[in-house]
């Protein structure tokens, strides 16, 4: 925890991210602010605590408290005796946060921390940016989706044949370690939906901070699509390198290095790897 808050203290981390969310409580009316909630519920994802019921326990975690920035850290004086001990906020508290929809305003009762998505998704993005002292000649985007398995009965459960298993498929897009976008998705579509959308969006973003800057964009072949390739090749400074499907043509072509390949095994008994360049375009 003293070294998650001091990444939080150099960039200002939560006081960022609260500023991602209205907040239309009454100021005077309550004891958690939004950062407050954001920092609880963030530091205890980055634990291992992901349900919302540790926090029954956790609301009494000096420590926990002292991190997140409370003064009070036995709660010993907190505004209703029934709160007594506890420094941080409930699971009930947190779950008015979480569920609070896009639209909501200050005529609702309970659900009132309006998250602005836009705001959020620029904010990676932006931390990434802050993280160069100056402008890079190259850099490279890495796409990828993985399953989030599910084991109850979740909204937009489905089940996934390759992966065997009821899960979610989320978007991600890396450069280097670091995350720029996570997209959480249903695996009942297409891998594909969302990705310009959402590459748009990022390059937009970093030509604003470095226009020169070189961006490859790399995938597997889940990501090899005709009108995707289009738009890449629309972008000014912006590669690709996509994975592409096995098929009979590709067979066909490196039969030679093959048979190399089998043979090498066969003497030395080592996995082997054989490396051939060639031209390549669909037929259609």
């Amino acid at each position: 925890l003293p070294l998650l808050a001091a990444v939080d203290k150099k960039l200002s981390f939560f006081d960022r991210i609260a500023a991602c969310f209205k907040d239309y409580r009454d100021s005077k009316r309550i004891e958690h602010s939004a950062r407050d909630l954001l920092a609880q519920r963030i530091f205890a994802l980055a634990l291992g605590y992901e349900d919302l019921n540790d926090h029954d326990l956790l609301k009494r975690d000096p420590l926990l408290a002292a991190i997140v920035g409370k003064k009070d850290l036995l709660g010993k004086q907190r505004s209703r005796s029934r709160d007594t001990g506890n420094p941080l906020a409930s699971s009930k508290t947190l779950n008015r946060l979480e569920l609070t929809k896009e639209d909501s305003g200050p005529q609702e009762r309970y659900h009132k921390i309006v998250c602005c998505d836009d705001k959020l998704e620029s904010l990676l993005v932006d931390l990434f940016l802050e993280s160069y002292s100056k402008a890079p000649r190259k850099i490279v985007l890495d796409l990828d989706h993985t399953d989030i398995l599910l084991h109850g009965k979740q909204e937009n459960r489905f089940f996934h044949g390759y992966y065997d298993n009821y899960c979610y498929l989320p978007l991600f897009i890396f450069c280097d370690k670091q995350l720029l976008v996570a997209q959480l998705r249903s695996s009942d579509g297409d891998p594909m939906r969302g990705v310009i959308d959402e590459l748009s969006r990022v390059v937009g973003q970093i030509r604003e901070a470095w226009p020169k800057t070189k961006i490859l964009i790399r995938g597997d072949s889940g990501f090899c699509r005709e009108e995707f390739m289009v738009w890449c090749e629309a972008q000014e400074n912006v590669d690709f390198l996509f994975g592409l499907r096995k098929n009979n043509r590709l067979i066909d072509e490196i039969e030679y290095e093959k048979l190399l390949v089998e043979a090498d095994y066969i003497l030395t008994g080592e996995p082997q790897r054989r490396v051939k360049e060639f031209q390549y375009t669909t037929l259609h």
